[in-house]
């Protein structure tokens, strides 16, 4: 007993000993002035963004009716997003997750005499660190755009929706270790937590008072309106799952946790390079998401049908149901979001844009896979922009399930005649403007053949900067205003004025945007070479050289 112990403290030491030389070389290759310049302008852009905009928000507070409606719903409302937040975790855990170690410590550490779990906890515990840290930031910033319509100070709703956000960010990552160190069986957990969900979920919807089962998290949330000492169970819980998840970390994979480095890796210089289509391409393998070897419904082939668009239908057609889902609950909570806003809630309207947008990366995959492969798109005999335009007949067809999907949800939570009128006017086109921002961001990553990409490389790196902030912050921008009408539509409702009408204006306005972008789809690479044209033309002027 002493000889074992004795070799996991002299195992300890090594590996402590490995990790203080590797922290010491990597402080010294450091550039403190730059790393501190790059935190202090990253926290004064985004936090003084933030306020920025939240002061814009000139929301209404709540009237005592709506005040009560929030105390009674809005613990199974957040409670959902707790369930969800275990639900993410227990299934990154039945696919290999949360962890992912550099490949050095998956090769040296791990394969030495010495305990995994002397190797893995400190890496578990910075990565419980990290997400608690992200939970309790986001949590801060929904708390104080909360207290904009709610009664009570800005500090406490701040602080009370960063513990709440602390907790989602702890039970992901613990249920993730918990769910891995256990070996918990696929089937089995997901059956359980997907219960535990639907639970949840029928709470939020359903107008009654019966308890679900994540209720504590969200009536914590919800303490500067009540406060009941019973909801502290809930950051017991919370405790409990990190602590267990921890304990258990000894257990870890090793083939799991050596994939998930190699994949992480590249995930990390993909998100550097601000490759979109690699990382949702990454993330589909670390969840070990394959498409069906087979379509859900086989189509008979037929000379008169166009290559293009059957391809398109086949590959929709092979989409694995878990996909299918993840796209339905995307569009039914940009519908939630788009009542919410309706209702008052104006930053409601960034998450329903957002949703979307990752909603349209899932649902332009042929285009995407036709940007995978530029060899094979320019080997055929049409033009590039004709082609690309040809892949968006088919994810705009299947836009339309979608669209009554979101339609009936809407209804669901407004219950009025109105709602479907207005649903159906501003339905498709804020889903379409979400593809259509999706869509900017597919083409724009296709190959350059007029070489202006290299020539960003030799600008001023401020301006190199402001060019890729843009191309990045340009697509999501679009999805967003897919989802504004809804805002003139509340403007409608509250001035008197007729709120079909605003929502027929404004869905023409979006339907524009949409023309706009189809257009610069099919005619992008025309334009860039007239652009180019027109700048070496003014060069060769400013430089007295005849032009050719």
């Amino acid at each position: 007993m002493k000889t074992v112990s004795r070799v996991n403290s002299l195992g300890l030491e090594a590996v402590a000993a490995l990790r203080t030389t590797r922290r010491k070389h990597r402080v010294e290759e450091m550039e403190w002035f730059e790393a501190l310049y790059r935190v202090y302008l990253a926290a004064i852009v985004i936090g003084g963004t933030i306020l920025f905009l939240s002061g814009l928000i000139k929301d209404t507070q709540l009237t005592p009716a709506e005040l009560t409606v929030v105390s009674q719903r809005g613990p199974h409302v957040l409670g959902v997003v707790i369930a969800v937040a275990l639900f993410i975790g227990i299934r990154s855990g039945n696919n290999g997750g949360p962890l992912a170690v550099e490949e050095a410590e998956v090769r040296h550490l791990l394969l030495a005499p010495v305990p995994h779990s002397l190797v893995l906890r400190r890496p578990a515990i910075q990565r419980l660190r990290s997400t608690a840290f992200s939970g309790a930031a986001a949590g801060a910033i929904a708390g104080q755009l909360a207290s904009r319509r709610l009664p009570g100070s800005f500090t406490s709703w701040a602080f009370y929706g960063a513990v709440f956000g602390l907790c989602a960010g702890l039970i992901v990552v613990g249920g993730a270790l918990l769910s891995h160190g256990l070996r918990f069986n696929k089937l089995v957990s997901s059956f359980v937590v997907s219960t535990l969900l639907a639970w949840q979920i029928a709470m939020a919807v359903q107008h009654t008072t019966f308890p679900g089962p994540f209720d504590a998290f969200g009536s914590m949330a919800l303490w500067p309106l009540h406060q009941e000492a019973i909801d502290l169970i809930a950051v017991f819980a919370t405790i409990v799952i990190c602590a267990s998840g921890i304990f258990t970390v000894g257990n870890l994979s090793l083939e799991a946790l050596s994939r998930r480095s190699s994949l992480v890796s590249q995930l990390r210089f993909a998100v550097t390079l601000q490759d979109l289509r690699t990382v949702v391409l990454l993330r589909r393998q670390l969840s070990q998401e394959q498409m069906r070897k087979s379509p859900w419904v086989t189509l008979k082939r037929s000379a008169k049908t166009s290559p293009v668009p059957r391809r398109g239908i086949q590959s929709l057609l092979k989409f694995p149901a878990r996909r299918i889902v993840r796209m339905q609950l995307l569009i039914a909570v940009a519908a939630m979001c788009q009542v919410w806003a309706y209702r008052g809630t104006t930053p409601a309207i960034i998450v329903s844009g957002l949703c979307l947008f990752v909603f349209g990366l899932e649902i332009i995959e042929p285009l995407s896979q036709e940007v995978d492969k530029p060899d094979r798109t320019d080997a055929i005999p049409i033009d590039r922009g004709e082609l690309m335009l040809r892949h968006l007949i088919v994810p705009t067809l299947f836009l339309l399930p979608f669209t009554v999907l979101g339609i009936l949800v809407a209804y669901l939570f407004e219950p009025e005649p109105m709602t479907l009128a207005i649903a159906l006017i501003l339905g498709l086109p804020a889903i379409g403007a979400g593809t259509a921002g999706a869509i900017i961001n597919a083409v724009k990553g296709a190959p350059d053949p007029l070489g202006q990409t290299n020539e960003r490389m030799f600008m001023p790196p401020e301006v190199a900067g402001m060019s890729t902030m843009a191309r990045a912050v340009w697509p999501p921008i679009v999805a967003i205003l897919g989802s504004l009408p809804i805002l003139a539509v509340r403007s409608a409702v509250e001035n008197g004025d007729n709120a079909v009408g605003a929502a027929l204006r404004t869905a023409i306005g979006v339907v524009l945007l949409l023309g706009l972008v189809g257009a610069w789809v099919r005619h992008r690479d025309a334009a860039r070479q007239w652009w180019k044209n027109f700048v070496d033309g003014g060069k060769q002027s400013a430089f007295g050289q005849p032009k050719k």
